[in-house]
């Protein structure tokens, strides 16, 4: 059949034909009219298609998928069984998901003539499993992944959104809680957004299993409780970290790296190589999985962590097909403009339509807006925005296009989430109520969740996204809409990023292919499409270590001019390596970043380690507690904290953290972020930049609501505009309450635990509240803190605390005092009731 394949794709009249028939589909899909169809063309190309879906070349297959599925949507199966046909080209492609893409072709197997029903069944048969008394087919790249997941490998994989690796996983993750009773499977993922997504998506994979289910983790267990016997941990890895710390007895059975190419990614890159270290370190057996994006390096996983048994899956052929369509301006004015396509990004250019919109579009804005309104009605459409306030304004001119649409029930829910868990002004409101929405990511987890939601289910059919939906977001789409797109300030969105994002148009089991609309391309500062689709993965510590060297060498030596700049991810790196110097472990960590012991770069590294470990007094474990903070700074720190416990009891206790509940919260709060800004940031006091922070983070940990909080701000800054104070306070939670301060305040709680330790008050280190806990879930009272730990959404919880009594509930009693009380006496929104009675059916059943 090779030869055969070989032979088709040789044959020039086959790639005239298929172009013709993707050409007319094309015109048909854009609304150009339809061109004359010839019936025999269609027969030719068929088979030719499925015999190229034999084929061991991916170009082969990729293009059996393209001409068979242009060619049953143009000729339908009227004339021909052009569904029989499809099915059985897809048989051979092993993509059995697709024939639900059509009723017509998932109905069709009954149909077949006997020797291709066989063929099918044979296929099918090799290619399924049975999970929970269910009888699953999988595509060859999941089945061949989960053959060597359940024989125990570990795997790094890197595959297109729509190849399927997270059904695989969870289903997988789910299956271990049948065979091991007392499993524990820890889930790292790289933020918080993700632990909802994929919390939400294992709940519904685990609720077939046999017997009871485990419990999933997504809060850190203080040292005080006992681990869960069987468990299922989703988590950052500072969450997880925060894990290892309290419980030095917690291992995993099982650990999934999800996103895995964001061990690049600075401090936090190399804060989850150690964590991924530490769990290997207590228990060297066990399972692991990178899963990532297109990346092009799989190797770098084995090296990095000394693993030598690691299958690697490079990318597949994805389950849809992409069409990339460059859109030139002809006239700005006029609204005059080309659309070309290049297939699959590989071919050359070609015109395919030429029509005018007869409106302006000469800005960014006014392109995206009006060329995605013309071609993406009444379908599923991403729109890539260069920020969040881009992302608004784009969203509130479709929404004025769509004025006449008249709300549903689905969107007024929505509209009203939206103001529950941001503010009764937030733009997001009017928008959501005419299927528009936008995506960025100090948006409040849980309206993120409801916005993906509300776009998966069809209730919005224009969402504007920016570079968060990179971030593992599975939110595929029709069409993709892009401008000049960029990723951060004015730097142009780089070749990966770019397929990455352009992998979401097409959904699976909806239609055959997406479309994704280059606007202006030729004005682009870079042309992604000529730029490789996979990356190469340089961990964090490598770049420290042997990109910026002279940097590193700074920061540990403690230069004068630069210890008090704030560089996390070369103190990252500094607390690492000097971890691993104290443990005996420098040697194995620097050679697995390519720095081999006997060469200049290894010497001076050791040296300058060496010098550091003299001026250090404090032990590598309490260093380490908080790694994204050098440890000369945190010498200062201890030896300022030392020196006034020095002076007696009194002062001692003085220097507690109180509870936010407490009378004087506030100036401890201040007191403690401003010998923090001082000595770890490295920032002017004089400003009191460290009082507002305080005053922000009470509020936050107090259970304040985030629509009070945004007023307190608007009545502070009356002269900004609305849209830009809600974006600003929504970015000052994320980063400077719930990223910045947990890291200050975790880094003064340890030193402060280890200097009442070596001055004899030990009794003093279990009055000292778990202030960083409090600032990343936004609650303080043990009540609300379960009801987040249930999954819950900090909305919720917060409301339902407030109906609670008792403010000490554990989260056994938290689940006992939900179940015993009506859904309908909570008095909340339809969308946050549909999330608690989810909670209870999830619990109860």
């Amino acid at each position: 059949m090779q030869d055969l394949a070989d032979k088709v794709w040789g044959n020039r009249a086959f790639h005239e034909t298929s172009g013709r028939i993707q050409m007319a589909w094309l015109r048909r899909e854009l609304g150009s009219g339809q061109a004359s169809l010839n019936l025999e063309d269609a027969n030719k190309l068929m088979r030719a298609a499925s015999i190229l879906a034999t084929s061991t070349s991916q170009e082969h297959r990729t293009e059996a998928f393209r001409a068979a599925t242009c060619t049953y949507e143009l000729f339908g199966a009227d004339s021909l069984p052009l569904d029989q046909a499809l099915r059985v080209v897809l048989t051979r492609l092993g993509n059995f998901p697709s024939f639900y893409t059509r009723n017509e072709v998932a109905n069709a197997g009954s149909d077949l003539p006997l020797s291709l029903a066989a063929e099918e069944l044979v296929s099918t048969d090799g290619r399924t499993v049975v999970l929970n008394h269910q009888r699953l087919h999988l595509t060859n790249f999941q089945h061949d992944l989960w053959k060597n997941l359940v024989d125990k490998r570990r795997v790094a994989l890197a595959a297109p959104t729509s190849a399927g690796k997270s059904f695989v996983l969870q289903n997988y993750l789910a299956s271990l809680f049948n065979e091991n009773p007392n499993g524990s499977v820890v889930y790292i993922v790289p933020t918080r957004a993700l632990i909802a997504q994929v919390s939400e998506d294992l709940r519904g994979s685990l609720a077939a299993i046999d017997g009871e289910r485990p419990e999933i983790v997504t809060v850190p267990i203080d040292a005080e409780t006992p681990l869960p016997a069987r468990a299922l941990y989703i988590m950052t890895q500072e969450r997880v970290q925060l894990g290892l710390i309290a419980h030095p007895d917690f291992r995993a059975d099982t650990v999934v790296v999800d996103e895995a190419h964001s061990i690049a990614d600075g401090a936090r890159g190399v804060l989850l190589q150690w964590v991924v270290d530490d769990l290997l370190r207590r228990k060297p057996a066990l399972q692991i999985m990178f899963a990532s994006p297109i990346i092009e390096n799989l190797g770098v996983f084995g090296r990095l962590f000394g693993l030598d048994d690691i299958k690697e899956f490079p990318s597949v052929e994805p389950t849809v097909s992409q069409n990339f369509l460059p859109v030139g301006i002809g006239s700005a004015t006029k609204g005059r403009i080309t659309i070309f396509t290049c297939g699959d990004g590989s071919q050359s250019s070609r015109e395919v339509m030429t029509l005018s919109l007869d409106q302006t579009i000469a800005s960014r804005t006014e392109k995206l807006v009006h060329i995605a309104a013309r071609f993406g009605a009444g379908q599923s459409n991403i729109v890539y925005a260069n920020g969040a306030a881009e992302a608004e304004k784009i969203a509130i001119q479709l929404a004025d296009l769509l004025s006449d649409r008249e709300p549903t029930d689905e969107r007024l829910a929505l509209a009203e989430l939206a103001q529950e868990a941001v503010h009764p002004n937030y733009v997001l409101i009017d928008c959501v109520r005419k299927g528009v929405a936008f995506h960025y990511s100090n948006i409040p987890t849980q309206l993120r969740r409801a916005i993906e939601q509300a776009a998966s289910d069809g209730h919005i059919d224009f969402l504007v996204c920016t570079s968060t939906l990179l971030q593992g977001v599975n939110l595929p789409a029709k069409n993709v809409f892009m401008c000049a797109p960029e990723k951060g300030r004015t730097k142009p969105l780089e070749s990966t990023d770019f397929w990455n994002l352009s992998g979401r148009a097409g959904r699976l089991r909806r239609e055959f292919q997406g479309n994704i609309f280059l606007i202006d391309y030729d004005n682009w500062k870079t042309k992604p499409l000529d730029g490789p689709k996979g990356a190469v993965v340089v961990p964090a510590i490598e770049t420290s270590v042997r990109d910026n060297t002279d940097h590193l060498l700074d920061v540990i030596a403690d230069v004068e001019t630069s210890k008090r700049a704030d560089k996390p991810e070369l103190e990252s790196t500094f607390v690492r390596l000097f971890s691993d110097m104290r443990s005996g472990e420098l040697a194995n960590t620097l050679s697995r970043v390519g720095v081999n012991a006997g060469t200049s770069s290894y010497q001076n590294l050791s040296q300058a380690l060496a010098t550091a470990d003299s001026m250090v007094a404090l032990p590598a474990e309490v260093v380490r507690r908080t790694p994204n903070v050098s440890a000369h700074k945190q010498q200062r720190l201890f030896d300022l904290l030392a020196d006034r416990i020095a002076k007696g009891r009194s002062t001692a206790q003085s220097l507690l953290p109180l509870h936010p509940r407490e009378s004087g919260a506030y100036q401890s709060y201040a007191d403690i972020l401003e010998l923090c800004h001082a000595q770890i940031l490295g920032l002017d006091t004089s400003r009191n930049l460290h009082r507002f922070h305080a005053l922000l983070a009470l509020r936050w940990m107090k259970g304040v609501a985030l629509p009070q909080i945004i007023d307190e701000q608007l009545k502070r800054t009356t002269k900004k505009d609305i849209r830009a104070v809600i974006r600003e306070t929504l970015d000052l939670i994320e980063t400077q309450i719930r990223f910045q301060a947990v890291r200050l305040f975790g880094c003064y709680n340890a030193l402060l635990i280890y200097a009442f330790d070596q001055a004899g008050y030990v009794d003093l280190s279990s009055s000292i509240p778990a202030v960083p806990l409090y600032l990343e879930v936004g609650a303080s009272d043990k009540t609300m803190i379960s009801f987040i730990s249930l999954g819950l959404s900090r909305v919720s919880a917060m409301k339902l605390n407030d109906l609670s009594a008792r403010k000490d509930l554990d989260k056994a009693a938290a689940m006992r005092w939900l179940a015993s009380r009506p859904l309908e006496s909570f008095g909340l929104s339809p969308i946050l009731t549909a999330e608690v009675a989810n909670i209870l059916a999830e619990n109860q059943s």
